[in-house]
């Protein structure tokens, strides 16, 4: 298994640097909006409104004039503009990367983001050329998950990453615990997808347990770091805020429900307060899914594994007890 390495002088890094984090923060803050523009075309189920791709009715996209248009037909079309925007402001990023950044495991990461990205343009476009509700979800999935990697990109050139503080054991077990926090976003993001492309009254209700569950181990994750000695503040706050992102998504989720109910399938009318509610619980959880890869990231920067290294003051000492600890980063 490939661990992180979390020693800047390891991988030659040259230390923080103000711009080519700003720059990554700058284009994860961009990046945003378009998840509730993405959402907003599932919730008001107008993913098919523009029928042709790249194209849009036959016309270059980028010049087609859709103030205008049906809202069905601006909601999908600004998505696509929107995530066309997103595409150019990666490539910038990833040119930035290859051209100023000295770790070569950034590069590949910025790279992938690129890739990723691309991906998911594709993605969406073979969704309408398909017409498939299965695509649609696959697609809502990768996008969030691309979000994440623009705040992991963030992460990794901001300055607690970069700072000179050396990893001290996980004897308590943190790093496991964020993980598991982790996965089980991830899951709940699928599971979301699901209630949201296809409904049914038994996921919805599947996806609140899950929901719940999530806030328990969000909590315990924080306490833990609230009480680790010597303190990781970085670390705590970054768990402070995946917990309160947590319990902000179950109340989403319910008021969601309410808005759903009573999943009859019966085609209704989305009222824009009902849409607000619904996307904004989709993007949220969006959110969370980026601040429990923060959490993790930071999990893996401050906490190595847990093992003892004895070293002998002479070779008669050789099975005195360890006297210092070596700590794998």
């Amino acid at each position: 298994m490939t661990n992180l390495n979390t020693n800047p002088a390891a991988d030659r890094s040259p230390g923080y640097r103000r711009a080519p984090h700003w720059a990554a923060v700058l284009a994860a803050v961009f990046t945003l909006p378009l998840l509730y523009v993405g959402g907003s075309v599932t919730t008001y189920r107008v993913g098919m409104a523009v029928p042709d791709w790249p194209t849009t009715f036959g016309m270059n996209m980028f010049l087609y004039d859709f103030w205008n248009a049906p809202f069905g037909v601006q909601v999908e079309h600004s998505h696509r503009l929107y995530g066309a925007a997103v595409g150019v402001a990666m490539i910038a990023l990833c040119a930035w990367f290859f051209l100023h950044e000295s770790r070569r495991w950034m590069k590949v990461f910025g790279l992938a983001a690129l890739v990723m990205v691309i991906v998911q343009g594709l993605l969406g476009g073979y969704r309408v050329t398909q017409n498939s509700t299965t695509w649609a979800a696959v697609h809502g999935c990768l996008g969030q998950v691309f979000f994440a990697t623009t705040v992991a990109l963030a992460t990794f050139t901001g300055r607690d990453w970069l700072s000179d503080a050396k990893p001290t054991p996980d004897a308590g077990g943190v790093r496991k615990l964020a993980v598991i926090t982790l996965l089980l976003i991830a899951a709940q993001i699928g599971l979301g997808a699901w209630v949201r492309h296809f409904s049914g009254q038994g996921a919805a209700v599947f996806h609140g347990i899950v929901g719940t569950a999530i806030l328990g181990v969000a909590a315990h994750l924080y306490v833990k770091t609230k009480r680790l000695d010597p303190p990781k503040p970085s670390l705590r706050s970054a768990a402070r805020v995946q917990e309160i992102l947590a319990g902000v998504q179950i109340l989403l989720g319910v008021a969601s429900f309410v808005a759903l109910w009573p999943f009859d399938g019966t085609p209704r009318v989305v009222g824009f307060y009902q849409a607000v509610v619904r996307t904004v619980h989709q993007t949220n959880g969006a959110v969370l899914l980026a601040a429990s890869v923060v959490a993790t990231l930071r999990a893996f920067r401050h906490f190595g594994p847990t093992s003892a290294t004895s070293i002998p003051s002479s070779p008669s000492s050789s099975t005195s007890e360890p006297t210092d600890l070596e700590v794998v980063a």
